[in-house]
This record gives structure tokens, sequence and C-alpha cells, in this order.
């Protein structure tokens, strides 16, 4: 096994989460994205978070020593193995390696940073309206926008995953496959929708910017609805993101697509709204440990929970079915595989 080079640290991996546009977009390579050059690669690594101990330490680290729990996140982490070797500058020091942990290192904080950073601070009272609230990173933003005082919205698939967002205090739970989303918004919500965690793309995303504020901003961490497990990739030639859609099928010229607006990390003016592409560009570089630490606290004060999935998936072996598990839309939380 390689040992660290200095700076490096060797760390045994506990938990791996399951990161759904990072991993299967990386595996395909998709040409409009960043592993674009993976198509023609046979070496490439896949794991986006992960938890862990120390196992060795190279030369020049001093913030770790071996046994230290630590988690590791990026898109090229590689905590999709037994061990992965990373930069010590790229570990974060925690109480213990755990399959919670894995929930807040991407997740999270993600859904801090966005929150926060780009298109906050969040401000008592005002609405915050979260897509996809019951799975990993959806259920972290929703209970932040509570934390701040603001009045959450959170759309989801199940009635299972409502009965957990309402028992976090969620002002208004929308049950999609029970209710039309873009109807309850008109509704209950014209254009107060201060501003939207969008992780679902497609119909919903038109639905959402259709009940924003004038002055309200759309986080984009995702489109599943439209990612290649649900519609062909366009890469095979499907040209269906090719046009904004609207929740009536017309074409909404003014926006971009979806895959667009992600991969691009597009920051677009639409009025006095704003529509974001990359949730992290709020934020510098050297405050990501801040929000990191923020989240863990939060966590350990009892105070923001932290769900996996409570579908069990052990070994490397297992993680193909973890990935595809987590795509069927039926997980809550975080979908995580432990390693023995």
């Amino acid at each position: 096994m390689k040992q660290p080079d200095e700076g490096q640290v060797l760390v045994k991996v506990a938990y791996a989460g399951v990161n759904g546009g990072c991993e299967t977009f990386r595996v395909r390579g998709s040409s409009y994205t960043p592993f674009a050059a993976n198509q023609k690669s046979q070496h490439f690594t896949l794991g986006a978070e992960g938890s862990g101990i120390v196992a060795a330490v190279g030369l020049g680290v001093a913030n770790l020593k071996v046994g230290d729990s630590v988690t590791v996140g990026g898109l090229g982490s590689g905590a999709f193995g037994e061990y992965v070797l990373t930069s010590a500058q790229g570990c974060f020091k925690v109480p213990a390696a755990s399959a919670e942990a894995v929930v807040l290192t991407l997740s999270g904080l993600t859904a801090n940073v966005a929150l926060q950073a780009t298109g906050g601070p969040l401000q008592k009272g005002q609405t915050v309206l979260v897509t996809a609230a019951g799975g990993a990173t959806g259920h972290m933003g929703a209970q932040l926008a509570l934390l701040a005082g603001c009045t959450v919205v959170a759309t989801c698939g199940s009635n299972k995953k409502a009965q957990r967002l309402r028992a976090l205090g969620i002002h208004r739970v929308i049950n999609y496959r029970e209710e039309d989303v873009a109807e309850v918004l008109r509704r209950e919500y014209p254009q107060a929708i201060d501003i939207a965690y969008e992780g679902v793309g497609g119909a919903l995303r038109q639905a959402v910017l259709d009940n924003l504020s004038p002055n309200g901003c759309l986080l984009s961490v995702g489109y599943i609805s439209e990612y290649p497990h649900v519609k062909p990739d366009i890469d095979e030639g499907d040209k269906h993101s090719s046009n904004g859609s609207s929740a009536t099928g017309q074409s909404d010229s003014d926006l971009p697509p979806a895959h667009e607006l992600f991969w691009q990390r597009q920051v677009i003016k639409r009025g006095n709204q704003t529509l974001y592409g990359d949730v992290w560009s709020g934020a510098d570089r050297k405050d990501i440990p801040r929000y990191r630490q923020e989240l863990f606290d939060l966590h350990a004060q009892g105070k923001l929970q932290a769900w996996v999935d409570e579908r069990e998936f052990v070994g490397v072996e297992s993680v193909v079915d973890a990935i595809e598990y987590m795509l069927t839309g039926e997980a809550i939380g975080k979908v995580v595989v432990r390693m023995p």
C-alpha cells in the first residue's frame, strides 16, 4: 500500500457517502461536465465524501496523528475504497468517524454555504422553499432555514418523507405525488418565495421560478428529475434540456437549461432575481472551514439532525447498489456505505 508523501495522510475509510450527481456523471464522463475526459480514461477516483481513521501521516503533517477521526470531502476524495490517500488540508478532524459525519461533510456544507453565503445570510421572516427536502442536502437546508427563523416550505415525494419533515417543524410540506406543487405555490405563496434551494429541475424548477419574489434567488443544487437515469443523456442525442421548459411544456427562452446552469456554474440575473448555478460562489475558500465547523457544532448541540437512510450497504462491492438505490428517490437523508 502506498504511504503518504509530504503533507499527505492515509485514511482508513469507515463510511462513504453516495453523491448521485457527482458519481453518476463522473462515471459517464458526460461531455458537458468537468468529467468529460473520463470517457477515455480507465482510472479515476470515485467517492466524494467519507469519514474514517488516520492510518499514517506524511512528513510535515502537524495537525493530525495516527488514530485521529477525520472526514474527507471533495469531488476527487476517493472515499469509495478501504483506504484513501489525501492531503492533510483536505481532512477535517471530528470526534468520531460516523455516518452522520459524512452527511455534514458535503451535503450539509453545501446547504450552509449556499444559504448563508451565496443566497444569504438568511434573515428571520424570509420564506425559503426547499425541493427534494427529504434528501441528503435538502433536509439540511430545511433545518438551517428553520434555525434562522424563516418560514420553510418543503417538497418531497412520499408520505414517509413528509412525516419526517413535519416532525422537524417545517411550516408547509408538499407531497408532489398528492398535491400539485405549482398550484399550491400559486395559491398559498404567490411571488412570496425569497430563496429557493432547488435540486429537482424540470417542471418543478419552473413552478418555483413562477412564484419567486421579485428580488428572490434560486440556488441550483442539482436537477435530478432530468438526470440520465430518468431521461436519456444529452450525449446520447436527446435534446430535452436544450431549452428551458415550463410547467405547461412551453419554452421559456430567458432561462438557461438546468444542466447548463449547474455544470457551467452560471450566475444569471433575471431582473432583480438571481439564479445561482454555482452555490459556492458567495464564499471565500478561507471561510469554508468556518461554515463546516458551524454545522458540526449545531449537530453536537442537538440543534441539527443528520439523516442517514435506514438501508444498509456494506463494503466496496455494494457501492453500485447504493448508487442505484439513491437514484430511485426512495431514500430519506443520505445513503451511506459502511466499509468493514
